[in-house]
């Protein structure tokens, strides 16, 4: 992770609990498009077979961002506060076009670099990834430069990334890297996780996400804390201080 940005770790998730993730995703992605009318919505904005948030529509998400190993990841690699800032359902369809294919950042328009990780993803493969299906491509090291290298590097250093299913492929946030083209029969299906520290932006507020859908969000105070609710801004000076008054 350090040196070339990316690494490949086991979720330590089921085979059957993977696969029952396939359905999740197709039935939230599903709702989503009915919630904004239709697809033609979702295509006017380039975010076709994205399930955004899918923890809010589906308790099994929640179990995968809080998966022991990958928390234990999030400790090693960002300390003993880290927020997740995104979880996003991805369908790689073999007769669609793929927005993700193209050369990115998983922090948006950020062009520059830092001497430690301030933030990562983490994509679980729910589908095997294979070189036929799309498995995502690295730039090895790119976390290290602020501009996209030229193109004899990227045909000279890229790689595909074949993993199983039940694996997180774990990418620095600010490795180039981008989705492969699905040439084979089949979908392929994944979840997006960024997680980094507290000072960045979270995509979607999942506290208000939870509310919206009706899912009780979670107790445990070290899970809220991961899925943002302590970091959210204070509504008020009065909300600020009470935050921070001792606990009786």
């Amino acid at each position: 992770m350090r040196v070339n940005g990316y690494t490949v770790i086991d979720s330590g998730l089921s085979a059957e609990f993977i696969e029952r993730l396939k359905t999740g995703i197709d039935r939230i992605y599903s709702t989503q498009v009915s919630e904004l009318g239709g697809e033609q919505a979702l295509e006017s904005i380039s975010d076709t077979d994205i399930a955004r948030c899918a923890m809010a529509y589906d308790t099994d998400f929640l179990t995968v961002a809080t998966t022991p190993n990958l928390l234990k990841l999030a400790t090693k690699l960002l300390g003993p506060e880290f927020v997740l800032m995104q979880q996003n359902g991805i369908i790689n369809r073999p007769d669609r076009q793929n927005y993700q294919i193209k050369w990115h950042r998983d922090l948006s328009y950020q062009h520059w670099t830092s001497s430690k990780i301030i933030a990562f993803n983490a994509l679980l493969c729910i589908d095997e990834f294979t070189h036929e299906n799309g498995a995502s491509f690295v730039l090895p090291a790119t976390h290290h430069i602020e501009e996209f290298p030229t193109d004899q590097f990227v045909r000279k250093h890229e790689k595909q990334i074949a993993a199983p299913a039940g694996s997180f492929i774990v990418l620095d946030a600010m490795l180039y890297h981008r989705g492969g083209l699905n040439v084979s029969n089949n979908i392929r299906r994944a979840v997006n996780h960024v997680i980094g520290l507290p000072f960045l932006a979270q995509q979607v507020s999942f506290e208000t996400a939870f509310e919206s859908t009706g899912i009780a969000p979670p107790t445990d105070p070290s899970v809220r804390k991961y899925l943002g609710f302590r970091w959210s801004p204070a509504t008020d000076a009065k909300n600020w201080r009470e935050r921070r008054l001792p606990r009786s």
